[in-house]
């Protein structure tokens, strides 16, 4: 009765941080209507004893070569200087590269803006004096950019292999609890298995059969971080199977699985150790005992629960380690935070309630 076992999911937690290839801000786009007009001033100093009109056309002639050069140069450091710089392996390299283009790009353009300038905005300019000032412009805006969006990119890495060292601990914490887990479910599941080969061996077969799939489901939770709840209900099921072939009629089983929840992603080996405890708790000195696993889905979270009749929350004469609801704890809060939480408490018509409510966006946990 083998099944086909879950896809692996990634074991790792994705880092989504700005991206550390930009060269410059991409606030730039804001100063650069800014700077010329603050310029404006220093660049015409009788720019305020002249009539409005003259002193809009002198804004306007400065306005030009700024903005020509400053868009120019941002559509060059978002485009193409990136895959520039990234083949150059040496600070001294890059530093030349951005030297050479800061300086080449507007003594090229120079005489393209100065033509277009001296026709709109009549008045003398001569050309090496105006693509000095092109060139100055473009380490104005360029430098300055450059060393900020440096600094902002090591700041991004910093905090970058912070979050993946928090997340290397995460996983650490989870393998090492689910670890803890895996082994109190074999050791019970194993007596379950021996305690039926000396009284039914054909019952002990299939029950094996069905151990060989909650031990393969069981290995795997090692390497699948997060299962649907589809398949954690079928191993469930199974676990379930296995307990009542050693209880027989003494124990009454149900399994209720809401449609709308079966895809919901989980951490595998949620519901089997609120199962076992169910069990384990319930029949514990008792003739007989009923266990129902509820599963439903509430707006956006989803409810699991396992409902047994027995004397309830710790009033059983059964005296466990506790080691494994301790587990199940930490594991919805290192998965969840805040937001995956499980309860006990009384049943209304008597034994216990357990209940792990989950988050769920989007359709997954």
């Amino acid at each position: 009765m083998g099944r086909p076992s879950e896809s692996s999911q990634s074991s790792r937690l994705e880092v989504t941080l700005p991206g550390s290839g930009d060269l410059i801000p991409r606030e730039m786009l804001w100063l650069y209507p800014i700077v010329p007009f603050a310029a404006a001033p220093l660049l015409a100093g009788d720019l305020f004893v002249v009539r409005l009109e003259e002193a809009l056309v002198r804004i306007a002639g400065i306005y030009f070569p700024f903005i020509t050069i400053s868009f120019s140069f941002h559509a060059l450091y978002v485009w193409v200087m990136p895959g520039l710089v990234a083949r150059l392996r040496t600070p001294f390299s890059r530093g030349a590269l951005h030297v050479a283009v800061t300086t080449a790009v507007p003594v090229v353009l120079a005489p393209l803006i100065l033509a277009v300038k001296g026709r709109f905005f009549p008045g003398q300019h001569k050309l090496a004096k105006f693509a000095l000032e092109c060139v100055i412009i473009s380490w104005i805006y360029i430098f300055p950019a450059l060393i900020v969006q440096r600094l902002r990119n090591r700041a991004q890495n910093v905090e970058r292999m912070a979050q993946l060292e928090r997340q290397a601990a995460l996983e650490a914490q989870l393998k090492a609890l689910q670890g803890r887990t895996n082994p109190h479910f074999f050791f019970n599941s194993i007596n379950t298995v021996a305690s039926l080969i000396p009284e039914d061996p054909a019952l002990a077969e299939r029950t094996l059969e069905r151990m060989a799939d909650l031990f393969r489901y069981a290995l795997d939770s090692s390497k699948i971080r997060l299962v649907t709840l589809r398949r954690e209900v079928e191993m469930v099921r199974d676990y379930l199977a296995i307990q009542s072939a050693r209880y027989g009629s003494r124990l009454r089983a149900e399994v209720e699985l809401d449609e709308r929840a079966a895809e919901v992603l989980v951490p595998p080996l949620l519901l089997q150790p609120l199962v076992e405890n169910a069990i384990l708790h319930g029949m514990a000195h008792r003739q007989s005992g009923s266990v129902l696993v509820r599963v439903r889905h509430e707006g956006h979270h989803v409810s699991l629960e396992v409902l047994d009749d027995g004397p309830g929350p710790f009033a059983s004469e059964h005296r466990g380690s506790q080691t494994s609801m301790e587990d199940l704890r930490e594991r919805l809060h290192l998965l969840y935070g805040e937001h995956g939480a499980i309860t006990l408490s009384a049943a209304p018509l008597g034994g216990c309630l357990a209940r792990v409510a989950i988050p769920v966006k989007d359709g997954l946990a």
